[in-house]
């Protein structure tokens, strides 16, 4: 456990502060061939897991039981039609993190990053993290408590350990007529279930993706 904290405390070195989503560097063309992690969870009072934090301006809060699971497939469905991406389960990511950390002696951040990309076998990886996830409470038109969603998707270059984009969603749903602008976001004036909500939310962020270019090469 104590190495193991370690290494998420180095990992944490390669992100920088985020302040307007979604991030593009120019410098870095698009992979061609990307993995897509599974989602993970912040709880509030937990620690780190496999990454850091890669939006500390999301706070944290309540995340419904199985919300991994349910982004982990929202993102696929979006993606699924694009070539280049590669999809990890969580019991093969699993293994491919122990078997790329049993490697590095002294691993700083971006081996880690490298070491992952050599097991899986992608140009980059893209990361999930999920802040909250809290289902709406009533249904239809009445609701006593609005769906809210929060995550973050950061793209790595498995080659450099470097960040190439990230793009985040944070989003509480709120009556119209507080704030008209987000009827595009709702589609229309219903009230959105918490997985509605993360699904418009993807769609979103995603709108400036660097999706693979040329194929599916390494």
């Amino acid at each position: 456990m104590p190495r193991r904290k370690t290494l998420w405390c180095l990992v944490c070195l390669i992100l920088v502060a985020c302040t307007h989503p979604p991030e593009r560097p120019s410098l870095y063309a698009p992979p061609r061939s990307i993995a897509v992690l599974p989602f993970e969870v912040t709880c509030p009072g937990e620690g780190w897991g496999y990454f850091p934090c890669p939006v500390r301006e999301i706070p944290t809060g309540e995340v419904a039981p199985g919300a991994a699971e349910t982004m982990d497939r929202l993102l696929r469905e979006l993606l699924a039609s694009h070539p280049g991406f590669r999809f990890i389960n969580r019991g093969d990511f699993e293994v491919l993190w122990s078997r790329a950390l049993a490697n590095l002696a002294q691993p700083s951040p971006a081996q880690i990053i490298k070491a992952l990309g050599r097991e899986i076998g992608t140009q980059a990886l893209l990361y999930g993290r999920i802040f909250r996830f809290r289902e709406r409470r009533g249904k239809g038109y009445a609701v006593e408590r609005p769906a809210s969603v929060a995550f973050a998707l950061v793209l790595f270059d498995a080659r450099s350990g470097r960040v190439l984009w990230k793009g985040w969603f944070d989003e509480t749903q709120q009556p119209l007529s507080r704030n008209l602008f987000k009827i595009k976001l709702y589609g229309g004036v219903r009230w959105l279930t918490a997985e509605e909500l993360a699904r418009r939310g993807l769609q979103k962020v995603l709108k400036d993706f660097p999706f693979p270019q040329g194929g599916s090469g390494g």
